[in-house]
């Protein structure tokens, strides 16, 4: 099943978040497996693997769904008071050991 890449591809109902980001991330009931995050929108994401059956094996084939969890580490950088008494914050990616989130 190759994606489909022509510029019709582009008409998703969110705007697309460019990452190219190594995770780690756990599909149905499985282990944490290696993935590279290609991008991520409000409707959905494009993963790239090279191991498909290991993917396969959390996937859901009756109902064609699956289940992503996603591991991140990452440090509090800094944090702000809002008005209504909410905080926004601000994390950095721990990268010290590898190239990979989690």
């Amino acid at each position: 099943m190759e994606p489909d890449t022509s510029m019709d591809s582009n008409k998703r109902r969110a705007e697309r978040l460019q990452l190219g980001l190594l995770i780690q991330a756990r599909v149905g009931g499985g282990t944490h497996i290696p993935l590279e995050m290609i991008d991520i929108s409000a409707s959905g994401m494009q993963i790239r693997t090279e191991d498909f059956d290991i993917l396969q094996k959390g996937f859901d084939a009756q109902h064609n769904s699956a289940t992503f969890e996603i591991r991140l580490v990452a440090r509090l950088a800094w944090a702000r008071p809002e008005d209504d008494g909410s905080f926004l914050t601000g994390w950095e990616f721990n990268l010290e050991d590898e190239d990979r989130i989690g």
